[in-house]
């Protein structure tokens, strides 16, 4: 196959976006989008170097798989060899599992099914996964198992209907994927089948493209039109598209059709567009672009365990820079002497397969060392035992996920004589909260109503939550007219949701709630926000603990919270302003007074990961919940 020199400058235009993205990501919103062009391009390639072998004769099954593990294989385990001693220094125990399971599920190419079960790609979790970037890796290999003899077979049975089955294989994957985004978004990012439809636009490309018939015959303006308009296309979707959008969804078809405009377009050369594609130093990028996106995002995240928080700018611009040299040694001194070898193909399989089972055994040490460390007595043991104290009922009590729990069976703490009821409403950070006044809580209920990333507010659709502005409108109906009800406490993470696109009617449905609420004859309470970190409490201190740094150290300062937090104390401050609500001082009673807020009580963290208070936090909150609920009202 020729090489394509405006393809390897569209790869930079690909990894570039994915590194900012990742490192910096106000800087690129969208940067995101560089593995959908990644999909595009390797369906392309892939597929024309098929058809070519087909028409002259040379395919075969093996020879395919060879080809891919020359390609992706040194790389990739050259890779995992380096990151997993890393991260038996510096993952605690629970986190060294999960990369334990990972590596395994890498090795396997299954890595996107592993991550679904076990994380969101957006979600805090995520930043602390050294392979998570490894999924796009498994989607397309699951589609070059199946793809290759599905091409073979129409190549030899039905030649003239590859272009037809192709569209409608890609029509069918959009269709299941819009489908999917409705119930459930993560399997839709993560999934194979979900995802088919970009490598499928990359294959039909070349498809036509190979068609004798469809030689590239047109004037020169078309391509000069073309491509601006790609170009200027695929640029606009890395600084508009955002992590909070529906994605992939039909929004994906943005990037991946201004990718393959671009690939159509330099098929003749003769383009502006292609020739800017194909300066020397996107080239230069675009040739370790494999390479520095397997290094930079496993780099990035062992920084974080390291510092046991987000790098600062200075701190990430090292970070890529360390994960560019990484690359560049592993272009030079790992894939292309693999790439050039006369190695022959049966050991090339052999060596695949080693490769594979090297990952699994090292999966399997790696589990015996969390186990082994984890059983260890000691201080950092009782500290990252704190992961786990999150309320018992938080799985049957929660609504998550596509599981809601109406108001006839909301679960409801305290004494079972009691007449009154207290309701706690909010996201995932009310979990705790209920259920800690529950157990203190003397003269009434407690009645839990909590759904994750869905806040007590009207009219609000939180992102990836469809459903919740429907559940939120019926709770306040039963909470309004429920006489039991004497008290609401309001929780959420209000940071989350005063940083999304919609921060507007976030803020006009809590300011609604409220007010129907009082209405309603309710006495009204809202949580002040939790500080929080970005990097899980616990194993941080277990860690620091470990390095005989001081522990309260991993605390953040008072003025870090009043900063991070300005926006939410901000709009709790306005909505308190005439007395129709009383705020839960949540900060003033972890930070007031403090050098750093409070993390830690005796060897009991006061969070269970990186922002939920533990039930020991929780613990300390609830008093003050039910000292105000006492008070006489101003």
């Amino acid at each position: 196959m020729k090489f394509r020199p405006d393809i390897e400058g569209l790869r930079a235009l690909a990894i570039v976006p994915v590194v900012v993205f990742h490192a910096w990501p106000a800087v690129l919103p969208g940067g995101f989008v560089g593995v959908d062009v990644f999909f595009v391009i390797s369906g392309y390639l892939i597929t024309t170097l098929l058809l070519q072998r087909l028409a002259a004769g040379q395919y075969s099954i093996a020879s395919f798989y060879a080809a891919r593990i020359r390609r992706i294989f040194p790389a990739l385990f050259a890779m995992l060899a380096l990151v997993a001693p890393a991260c038996l220094l510096l993952l605690e125990p629970q986190m060294l599992r999960e990369f334990a399971r990972l590596l395994g599920a890498t090795g396997l190419f299954l890595s996107n099914v592993e991550l679904y079960h076990t994380t969101g790609y957006f979600e805090g979790a995520a930043d602390l996964k050294p392979l998570l970037h490894t999924w796009s890796l498994a989607v397309e290999e699951q589609y070059y198992i199946l793809f290759p003899p599905v091409l073979a077979l129409l190549w030899r049975f039905a030649r003239r209907y590859i272009g037809v089955v192709l569209l409608g294989g890609g029509l069918l994957s959009l269709t299941w994927c819009l489908r999917l985004m409705m119930y459930d978004a993560e399997w839709a990012f993560f999934a194979a089948p979900a995802r088919t439809f970009e490598l499928m636009i990359g294959s039909g490309l070349a498809w036509w493209v190979g068609r004798s018939d469809a030689a590239p015959v047109r004037p020169t303006w078309v391509d000069q039109a073309v491509g601006w308009v790609a170009l200027v296309a695929l640029v606009a979707s890395l600084l508009w598209v955002r992590a909070d959008h529906a994605f992939p969804g039909p929004i994906a078809l943005w990037p991946c059709l201004a990718t393959a405009a671009l690939i159509w377009v330099g098929t003749t050369r003769q383009a502006a567009a292609t020739r800017c594609l194909s300066v020397a130093p996107l080239r230069w990028i675009g040739a370790m672009s494999f390479s520095l996106y397997l290094w930079h995002w496993p780099v990035l995240v062992l920084a974080r365990h390291r510092l046991l928080d987000e790098p600062t700018p200075v701190q990430a611009a090292l970070a890529v820079a360390v994960a560019i040299a990484l690359a560049w040694a592993s272009l030079h001194w790992v894939e292309a002497p693999v790439r050039q070898s006369r190695v022959t193909q049966r050991v090339m399989l052999a060596a695949g397969v080693s490769a594979i089972l090297a990952s699994l055994a090292a999966a399997w040490a790696l589990t015996a060392a969390a186990d082994h460390r984890a059983a260890q007595p000691g201080r950092d043991a009782l500290l990252r035992a704190g992961a786990d104290d999150f309320s018992p009922d938080r799985k049957r009590c929660h609504s998550s996920g596509n599981r809601w729990l109406d108001y006839e069976h909301r679960c409801l703490f305290g004494p079972a004589s009691a007449s009154a009821t207290l309701a706690v409403w909010g996201d995932s950070h009310g979990v705790e909260i209920a259920r800690a006044l529950g157990d203190q809580v003397a003269d009434r209920r407690v009645a839990q109503l909590t759904g994750s990333t869905c806040p007590p507010a009207l009219d609000y659709t939180p992102p990836g939550r469809p459903h919740c502005a429907a559940v939120n409108a019926a709770l306040l109906d039963k909470l309004s007219h429920d006489q039991s009800v004497e008290a609401v406490l309001l929780a959420a993470r209000y940071e989350f949701y005063l940083n999304a696109p919609d921060a507007v009617a976030f803020e006009a449905g809590l300011a609604e709630v409220v007010k129907r609420l009082h209405r309603a004859g309710k006495q009204v309470l809202l949580l002040d926000p939790v500080p929080t970190y970005r990097y899980p409490i616990p194993a941080a201190l277990a860690m620091r603990w470990r390095r005989g740094e001081a522990l309260e150290a991993q605390g953040q300062l008072p003025v870090q919270y009043e900063a991070q937090q300005a926006a939410p104390l901000a709009l709790l401050q306005r909505l308190s302003a005439d007395g129709l609500v009383r705020r839960v001082p949540v900060g003033e009673l972890l930070c007031g007074g403090r050098r750093r807020c409070a993390v830690l009580e005796g060897d009991h963290p006061l969070y269970f990961d990186d922002n939920h208070l533990s039930m020991h936090g929780a613990a300390q909150v609830a008093p003050v919940v039910l000292r105000l609920l006492e008070a006489p009202a101003r």
